[in-house]
């Protein structure tokens, strides 16, 4: 309901022409944008919800990010932040999470046509093992399950899973398996598997490469793009023991450093959302050495109080004035 009525106000304000009067009176600061996957969602049996925007779209934003802002790196975000010069201009941070092969295949060949830079926040399970992850599978297994119910262990809700409406029911459950305290991402997992077999027995007989492998990431560092950690596994990291949360957070960056002989300068926490991190993510993510930490909350910085708490913008629109309005008044 609130992002129909943001949606509405957007259109509102841009045919008045007040978005571009409020987009131009941007105040100074950092801005960072988040992006997963860049493409046509309608294509896909996994995750829609994971698409940012379409290719013309990410270009045509990227053309706009460029002209508002001075867009950076971490390296020299972190410069910016030691030497108190956040609000010396506006900054943008363009940043991809998950490292999903389209990054590498449409959305890298957009960048360096314009040269922008980026940053690639990659999990390194994923860079090995060609592997659908669990958000992926989840969203294949209901999509193959229509007209069928789900109701997650020890909830109360239970989900009709109606063709018309399949995206929205798979997206409310995805969000009751984030948010959930009784059970984890991948008992949840099991769980689906477990309900719902010929859908698995279909994915288990197809051939699908989702993400980029390390040759893409290589090829990221090679042609000037910053590559930052997402983990070893993309785990929700306050779901985890101390033991866990402390080896998803320094083990990746290690593993990346050694393997594509490059400083790792930020991490990216997986999801991002305020319940899926936490203070001993801070005192970890410090004690490894990043001196950048990004969340997945929507707002921008006119200072950094918090070098690894940032906030982002979630790019999921292909419309550029609500991409504006996003910045504007979220």
């Amino acid at each position: 309901m609130f992002y129909q009525l943001r949606q509405g106000l957007s259109k509102l304000l841009s045919i008045t022409g007040g978005i571009n009067y409020f987009w131009n009176k941007l105040p100074n600061g950092v801005y960072a944008f988040n992006y997963h996957r860049i493409g046509d969602k309608s294509q896909t049996p996994f995750d829609r919800a994971i698409f940012s925007c379409t290719e013309k779209a990410f270009e045509e934003q990227v053309l706009l990010l460029k002209s508002h802002f001075t867009v950076i790196n971490t390296i020299e975000l972190a410069e910016l932040i030691k030497s108190d010069k956040i609000v010396s201009g506006r900054f943008a941070v363009i940043t991809f999470d998950d490292g999903y092969l389209d990054n590498y295949t449409n959305a890298l060949p957009i960048l360096l046509k314009h040269n922008v830079p980026a940053v690639f926040y990659l999990a390194t399970e994923f860079l090995s093992v060609n592997q659908i992850t669990w958000w992926d599978e989840v969203a294949y297994l209901l999509r193959h399950s229509k007209e069928m119910t789900y109701q997650l262990p020890k909830a109360i809700r239970q989900y009709q899973l109606d063709e018309c409406d399949i995206d929205k029911s798979i997206q409310l459950i995805m969000t009751d398996i984030k948010q959930t305290k009784t059970i984890s991402v991948l008992e949840a997992l099991d769980d689906i598997r477990a309900k719902f077999p010929l859908a698995k027995q279909k994915l288990l007989s197809e051939e699908h490469k989702l993400f980029m492998g390390w040759k893409e990431a290589h090829g990221l560092v090679a042609k000037g793009m910053e590559i930052g950690s997402h983990t070893l596994t993309h785990p929700i990291l306050s779901q985890l023991d101390n033991k866990q949360h402390q080896d998803e957070v320094i083990e990746s960056k290690r593993i990346l450093e050694e393997t594509l002989q490059c400083k790792i300068n930020s991490i990216a926490y997986p999801v991002g959302r305020y319940y899926c991190y936490n203070e001993k993510t801070f005192k970890f993510a410090e004690s490894a050495g990043y001196q950048i930490g990004f969340n997945n909350e929507p707002g921008f910085h006119r200072s950094i109080y918090h070098n690894l708490d940032i906030n982002r913008f979630c790019v999921a629109t292909n419309d550029l004035n609500y991409l504006k309005y996003e910045c504007c008044f979220i």
